[in-house]
Protein backbone atom coordinates (compact mmCIF):
# COMPACT_ATOMS: atom_id res chain seq x y z
CA UNK A 1 0.00 0.00 0.00
CA UNK A 2 1.30 3.37 -1.43
CA UNK A 3 1.41 6.24 1.52
CA UNK A 4 3.40 9.28 2.62
CA UNK A 5 4.76 6.99 5.43
CA UNK A 6 5.58 4.34 3.15
CA UNK A 7 7.79 7.04 0.24
CA UNK A 8 9.18 8.77 3.71
CA UNK A 9 10.86 5.22 4.58
CA UNK A 10 12.25 4.43 1.25
CA UNK A 11 13.76 7.54 0.62
CA UNK A 12 14.93 7.50 4.10
CA UNK A 13 16.55 4.23 3.82
CA UNK A 14 18.45 5.33 0.77
CA UNK A 15 19.74 8.09 2.34
CA UNK A 16 21.06 6.08 4.88
CA UNK A 17 22.50 3.72 2.47
CA UNK A 18 24.48 6.56 0.81
CA UNK A 19 25.78 7.67 3.96
CA UNK A 20 26.95 4.24 4.88
CA UNK A 21 28.99 3.82 1.39
CA UNK A 22 30.12 7.97 2.10
CA UNK A 23 31.78 6.69 5.73
CA UNK A 24 33.39 3.16 4.53
CA UNK A 25 34.81 4.76 1.02
CA UNK A 26 34.67 8.69 2.08
CA UNK A 27 38.84 8.52 2.56
CA UNK A 28 39.82 6.48 -0.43
CA UNK A 29 36.96 8.27 -3.06
CA UNK A 30 37.35 11.68 -1.47
CA UNK A 31 34.53 13.12 -4.72
CA UNK A 32 32.20 10.84 -3.44
CA UNK A 33 31.47 13.45 -0.72
CA UNK A 34 30.91 16.46 -3.31
CA UNK A 35 27.95 14.91 -5.58
CA UNK A 36 24.36 15.73 -6.02
CA UNK A 37 21.28 13.25 -5.88
CA UNK A 38 18.07 13.91 -7.52
CA UNK A 39 15.25 11.71 -7.08
CA UNK A 40 11.56 11.85 -8.39
CA UNK A 41 8.98 9.55 -7.67
CA UNK A 42 5.12 9.71 -8.38
CA UNK A 43 2.42 6.93 -7.28
CA UNK A 44 -1.00 7.37 -7.44
CA UNK A 45 -2.96 4.91 -5.02
CA UNK A 46 -7.18 5.16 -4.90
CA UNK A 47 -8.26 8.48 -5.33
CA UNK A 48 -4.58 10.21 -4.67
CA UNK A 49 -1.08 11.05 -6.16
CA UNK A 50 1.41 10.90 -3.88
CA UNK A 51 4.81 12.79 -4.98
CA UNK A 52 8.13 12.72 -3.39
CA UNK A 53 11.07 14.81 -4.35
CA UNK A 54 14.69 14.91 -3.16
CA UNK A 55 17.31 17.72 -4.49
CA UNK A 56 17.79 19.45 -7.69
CA UNK A 57 14.66 18.04 -9.41
CA UNK A 58 11.20 18.85 -9.72
CA UNK A 59 7.45 17.59 -10.24
CA UNK A 60 5.55 19.47 -12.88
CA UNK A 61 2.27 17.87 -14.11
CA UNK A 62 1.35 18.61 -17.75
CA UNK A 63 -2.61 19.51 -18.39
CA UNK A 64 -4.45 20.55 -20.73
CA UNK A 65 -5.70 24.24 -20.72
CA UNK A 66 -8.20 24.24 -23.37
CA UNK A 67 -7.43 28.18 -24.45
CA UNK A 68 -3.20 27.86 -23.53
CA UNK A 69 -2.70 24.56 -24.72
CA UNK A 70 -0.62 22.23 -22.24
CA UNK A 71 0.67 23.83 -19.11
CA UNK A 72 3.17 22.47 -16.47
CA UNK A 73 1.95 22.72 -13.02
CA UNK A 74 4.79 22.81 -10.56
CA UNK A 75 3.74 19.96 -7.82
CA UNK A 76 7.17 20.47 -5.67
CA UNK A 77 9.92 22.82 -5.36
CA UNK A 78 13.83 21.65 -5.84
CA UNK A 79 15.68 21.92 -3.00
CA UNK A 80 18.72 23.53 -3.36
CA UNK A 81 20.42 26.69 -2.30
CA UNK A 82 18.94 28.86 -4.62
CA UNK A 83 16.22 29.23 -2.77
CA UNK A 84 16.38 31.86 0.35
CA UNK A 85 15.07 29.47 3.08
CA UNK A 86 17.07 26.06 2.05
CA UNK A 87 20.26 28.70 2.59
CA UNK A 88 18.85 29.94 6.12
CA UNK A 89 18.03 26.25 7.16
CA UNK A 90 21.75 25.29 6.35
CA UNK A 91 23.27 28.26 7.99
CA UNK A 92 20.67 27.20 11.15
CA UNK A 93 22.03 23.76 11.09
CA UNK A 94 25.45 24.75 10.71
CA UNK A 95 26.41 27.80 13.08
CA UNK A 96 30.45 27.12 13.05
CA UNK A 97 30.31 27.27 9.10
CA UNK A 98 30.59 30.72 7.41
CA UNK A 99 30.95 28.74 4.13
CA UNK A 100 28.39 26.53 4.07
CA UNK A 101 26.57 28.27 1.60
CA UNK A 102 28.37 30.90 -0.87
CA UNK A 103 27.61 32.25 -3.88
CA UNK A 104 29.82 31.04 -7.08
CA UNK A 105 29.83 32.93 -10.21
CA UNK A 106 26.17 34.33 -9.60
CA UNK A 107 24.74 30.17 -8.11
CA UNK A 108 24.66 30.20 -4.42
CA UNK A 109 26.40 26.59 -3.82
CA UNK A 110 26.64 24.18 -0.46
CA UNK A 111 30.57 24.59 0.45
CA UNK A 112 30.91 26.16 -2.73
CA UNK A 113 30.51 23.05 -5.10
CA UNK A 114 27.12 21.39 -5.69
CA UNK A 115 23.24 23.23 -5.24
CA UNK A 116 22.09 19.74 -3.74
CA UNK A 117 20.86 20.52 -0.40
CA UNK A 118 20.24 17.58 2.35
CA UNK A 119 16.16 18.50 2.59
CA UNK A 120 13.13 16.09 1.98
CA UNK A 121 9.48 16.87 0.87
CA UNK A 122 6.46 14.44 0.54
CA UNK A 123 3.49 15.99 -0.57
CA UNK A 124 -0.62 14.15 -1.34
Amino acid sequence: MISSKVLKQAFGAIEEEFVALVHKHGRSKPRMMSVGSCCLVGAIYGNHLYIANLGDSRVVLGTDQQNDGMVAVRLSQEHNASYAEVRDELKAQHPDDSDIVTLKHGVWRVKGIIQVSKKKKLSE
